[in-house]
This record gives structure tokens, C-alpha cells and sequence, in this order.
């Protein structure tokens, strides 16, 4: 018979907080239903007016090639970076309503809530190594509304992080991250700087260990 402590041992689960910020764990795979379809539908139809993201970069004397960014929720359709302005839902989400209405649905969307755009990589794209923090904690979310096969998202000391369509990952970007899209396909993804429901963290924690 397995002792009582052992059993409340069992069935301990980690808190939101410590899965974030003292897990050290590089990413997460959220356990949500992200609508592809319906969200891909929506961008073809605001796709032109993306523009190019961190152009002025450079990496080891390269630049990335063709990323591009269109913000559903910030300062402006066109501005992809970061931004001390306020911050709201843009014309872009207006157009998008199955994108935001997921968004709202799956996310803590309120005052506090920073950059939510369209990530394109275009096909023979690329990525150069990068890290966004320097504190090691999971939070901004990455959502793989097409991932082709081939296109790879790597993490330094991690390897491959596994994307792939429908996927969504919080990601400890203090961790030096590159990406590169050798397909002849674009690879959209969402980036979500929102609150992620502390239930929606222990259950994907807890699916993704126990």
C-alpha cells in the first residue's frame, strides 16, 4: 500500500508562478484549441499591409530576411516594436473578428496587455539569433498558425522547439532564439504579449509532465 504522504505528494501540482518564473522551463506547450482556419482566412485578407520587423538589426553582419509584422493590439497596425504609448485593439483586429474573438476567448486581455501581432517569415526567410529579456521567465506566447515542415524555430542549449500548426508556446525569451523558413511556404505565427489564465498554466504543465 502506498503511504498517505506519498499519495498528497502525488498529487501536488506546481503553481502558475512557479511554472513561469523558478521552473527553468525554456518553453511550454499550451493545452488550447487555436482555430487555424478561421484565423489563416483572416490574415490573407490584411496580409498587404504588413511591414518589415527589426529591419535595422544585425546580427554577426547579417540581418533577418523577410520578417514581416502587422499588430492586432497595440499602438498601430505599423508599429511592431515595443512602445511606453498606449495600447489597444487596432483597425487590424476590427477586420479580424474570429482572430480577436480567439484571442479574448483564450488570453486576459486588459490594461496591461502589451503587443499582439501577425508574425510572417517568408519562404527562404530567416531569423538571426536574438534574446528579447534578460530574466529567465516563461511569457510571451507564440502561436503556430502555420508551421511548415522544415521551418524550425531553435533555442540555444534547447534545440528544436516543437512547433508545429495549431500549436501555441509560452517562451522563455531570455534564452538566445533564432528561426529559419528554407520552404517555399510563408510561416505565419502569432506573437501575444497577455496574461495567460493561471488554470490554463498548471493544466498544460501538469499534461505535459504527469
Amino acid at each position: 500500500m502506498i503511504p498517505k504522504i506519498l499519495q498528497k505528494l502525488n498529487q501536488q501540482r506546481p503553481t502558475a508562478d512557479w511554472i513561469c518564473r523558478r521552473s527553468g522551463a525554456p518553453y511550454l506547450p499550451l493545452d488550447i484549441q487555436v482555430p487555424t482556419q478561421a484565423i489563416m482566412e483572416e490574415w490573407h485578407q490584411v496580409a498587404g499591409e504588413s511591414v518589415k520587423h527589426r529591419s535595422q538589426d544585425h546580427t554577426m553582419g547579417q540581418s533577418h530576411k523577410g520578417w514581416r509584422s502587422l499588430t492586432l493590439h497595440g499602438v498601430s497596425p505599423s508599429v511592431t516594436t515595443e512602445s511606453d504609448l498606449a495600447h489597444t485593439w487596432t483597425e487590424i483586429a476590427d477586420r479580424c473578428p474570429q482572430t480577436r474573438l480567439f484571442l479574448e476567448r483564450e488570453f486576459q486581455i486588459g490594461p496591461d496587455t502589451g503587443r499582439i501581432r501577425f508574425m510572417l517569415l517568408a519562404p527562404g526567410g530567416h531569423i538571426m539569433p536574438h534574446q528579447d529579456y534578460d530574466t529567465p521567465e516563461l511569457t510571451a506566447v507564440n502561436i503556430a498558425i502555420n508551421n511548415p515542415t522544415g521551418c524550425e524555430f531553435r533555442m540555444m542549449n534547447h534545440g528544436v522547439v516543437p512547433f508545429r500548426t495549431g500549436r501555441a508556446m509560452m517562451l522563455d525569451l531570455s534564452h538566445r532564439h533564432w528561426v529559419i523558413n528554407p520552404t517555399q511556404e510563408p510561416r505565419i505565427h502569432i506573437i501575444c504579449h497577455a496574461r495567460v489564465p493561471d488554470s490554463t498554466i498548471e493544466r498544460s504543465y501538469a499534461n505535459s509532465r504527469y
